[in-house]
């Protein structure tokens, strides 16, 4: 019985090896999630309420004050990526991460009637990302980290409230950090990979709007997606 235990034992731990990834190997994979946005929308939220306001005044005659709040908002990511390993635990991890329909909303409320206006943005952010595995066999469990640079892909977009249309942006780049944390398991030839992360630029995202350049949002995000990757 003891012997029979020792061999399944050596069984799993070889199986596990087979699966981690080794010194030398490459890997490739893709994820799908969702990004939750926690941006500083301060400069364009004030600059929408005096419009509203400047606006209600010129049909009116009186001021009315407006307010504005903004709200986390849900958007969609897609990741291609691949990674080196230096050794069975270290590993140089590259990626295109599209961050499609990123933004807030903002809420207008006006004599106690309110407006939900969202204002959107889509983005190519590329990690490099070194990425280290705690645990590699047969469950996989690491950490992640390192610089990222943002491109925004085309205009902003503004609609609700009776408004809509484009919003030019001006920054060609905004750069941050990405960390956080990965786990996954084999299946099949290769690992279903579950990811959580958060991100922040260090710059913010400059648009032009109603005649003025104005901070458009600087990005905070937690990332959740899943995803497969096989190692070669």
């Amino acid at each position: 019985m003891k012997k029979t235990f020792i061999l399944l034992m050596v069984l799993m731990v070889s199986a596990g090896g087979l699966f981690a990834q080794q010194s030398g190997q490459w890997t490739s994979g893709g994820r799908l999630g969702m990004a939750f946005g926690f941006n500083n929308s301060a400069d364009f939220g004030s600059l929408l309420r005096n419009e509203v306001r400047d606006e209600i005044f010129l049909d009116t005659g009186i001021w009315i004050p407006v307010s504005v709040s903004d709200n986390m908002r849900m958007n969609f990511n897609f990741a291609l990526y691949a990674n080196h390993a230096f050794s069975d635990r270290l590993s140089l991890q590259a990626e295109l991460n599209f961050m499609i329909n990123q933004g807030y909303e903002l809420e207008l409320s006006v004599l106690g009637i309110s407006e939900t206006v969202d204002i959107i943005y889509s983005s190519l952010d590329i990690p490099i990302l070194v990425r280290y595995t705690l645990i590699n066999s047969p469950l996989i469990f690491g950490i992640q980290g390192g610089p990222h640079i943002s491109i925004p892909l085309g205009d902003g977009e503004i609609s609700g409230g009776g408004m809509s249309g484009n919003i030019p942006i001006r920054t060609s780049a905004t750069f941050g950090l990405t960390a956080g944390i990965l786990a996954g398991h084999q299946v099949g030839s290769g690992r279903i990979i579950g990811d959580m992360r958060f991100l922040f630029d260090f710059n913010e995202v400059e648009a032009r709007e109603f005649g003025q350049t104005i901070s458009f949002m600087q990005r905070r995000a937690l990332l959740f997606t899943i995803g497969y990757e096989v190692s070669f």
